[in-house]
């Protein structure tokens, strides 16, 4: 059998971490056969999982105990949309982990293909370091973005302790501060604290990691394209045979096939996560409006969760469309088949290309390519350029006092 750098060994790194945060929760990740993959209902995985999404739901309704009290606003609906978003996140890589062996054994047998020559020749897409400098890219930076607004809760908990003289330890109104739909149901204990803040992270991790996940899965299909762009490009305006365009024209379709069984297992999560991007980014520029700075602790953490927000779908957009950007490269390559080569076999592949798109999309909403930069670009100028007519900026501002 063939030996070369085969996506489930290029990603099982990454998804062994996030296992650590509850996600994916499969047997043998790090395994290096596809086959010992296995989803186990009683497995320490699974179970560690549940018991996870089990608190991660109880936190959820005590959140939607305290909305119910306090009322439904712009502020209290976002962190209810926040807690919604990641707890369908964790759900989805539930689902997406009962199918992870046969997707992973289906991915397998098409890469098998390009793990032979001719396509070996034209391996140099170097998938396994590129997933790894995204992933430590991504999440080194959300990383940064929790300890950011780990601070400023903590420096406003402070100033709130300050201004009004409450009689508590600085950790008791920091977990006032930070969750006050918990913190009359469950009064403060120390030794809370750290269990608290594991689940804080297990809730604030797939924000990121989803995106990470989707690149993820954008870089090793588009090494596969990538090769098969390569293996036509290196045959630019030659004479070749009926059956060379077969077999390619074979390998395109399989690979065709394994995008629509990913783009159908990941589609929900690519749905979710753009969702959950856009109304963010769109609720951050909401808030801008009253960040007109004068704390510099609580100005970092804003304009940097918010850059990171851009920057983190810009990075997931390009990636994912990589796939969609090769395939156009391989329409480009055939035009220049020269007119004596043209075959019914290049007719057909001819066809078949422009007939179709061959992208991932979020549950047929919306097709990852290039044009979806600047259509989200709109969408978000186009708010911002409402909210600025219809918020009278004047009678706006940061919040000093706190009694």
């Amino acid at each position: 059998m063939p030996q070369g750098e085969t996506f489930h060994r290029a990603v099982s790194q990454v998804l062994f971490i996030s296992q650590i945060y509850a996600l994916l929760p499969v047997s043998n990740i790090r395994s290096q056969q596809v086959q010992n993959i296995q989803f186990k209902w009683l497995s320490p995985r699974a179970f560690y999982s549940a018991i996870i999404l089990i608190l991660n739901l109880c936190e959820f309704g005590a959140v939607l105990n305290h909305v119910g009290k306090v009322g439904v606003n712009f502020h209290t609906s976002s962190s209810l949309a926040l807690y919604i978003v990641c707890l369908l996140e964790h759900i989805f890589f539930w689902r997406l982990a009962f199918n992870w062996r046969s997707i992973m054994s289906h991915w397998h047998r098409v890469e098998q293909l390009f793990l032979s020559v001719p396509y070996r020749f034209y391996d140099e897409y170097k998938m396994k370091r590129r997933i790894n400098i995204v992933f430590g890219l991504i999440m080194s930076s959300a990383l940064l973005e929790h300890c950011l607004l780990l601070a400023n809760s903590f420096h406003l908990s402070s100033l709130e302790r300050t201004q009004c003289n409450i009689n508590v330890s600085y950790l008791e109104i920091t977990y006032k501060w930070e969750r006050p739909h918990l913190y009359y149901l469950l009064p403060y204990h120390i030794w809370l604290m750290p269990m608290l803040e594991w689940l804080n992270q297990t809730i604030a991790y797939p924000r990121s990691f989803t995106d990470c996940f989707l690149m993820c899965i954008g870089i090793g299909l588009a090494a596969r394209f990538h090769q098969l762009h390569r293996r036509i490009a290196a045959v630019h305006r030659k004479v070749m045979p009926a059956i060379f365009w077969t077999e390619v024209r074979h390998h395109y379709l399989a690979l065709k096939r394994l995008v629509r069984l990913l783009d159908g297992a990941v589609a929900p999560l690519m749905l979710l996560a753009f969702g959950n991007n856009m109304s963010f980014i769109c609720f951050q520029l909401f808030n801008s409006f009253k960040n007109i700075g004068v704390d510099l602790i609580v100005m970092l953490a804003f304009w940097y969760s918010l850059i990171f927000a851009i920057l983190r779908t810009t990075l997931t957009i390009f990636v994912a469309s990589s796939i969609h950007d090769f395939e156009r490269k391989i329409i480009t390559a055939l035009r220049d088949v020269p007119a004596k080569a043209w075959t019914t076999e290049v007719q057909r592949f001819s066809e078949q290309l422009g007939n179709d798109m061959t992208a991932l999309s979020g549950n047929g909403f919306f097709y990852v390519t290039r044009q979806l930069v600047l259509s989200m670009a709109t969408t978000i100028i186009t708010y911002e350029l409402m909210i600025s007519d219809v918020i009278n900026q004047a009678t706006i501002r940061q919040r000093t006092v706190y009694c």
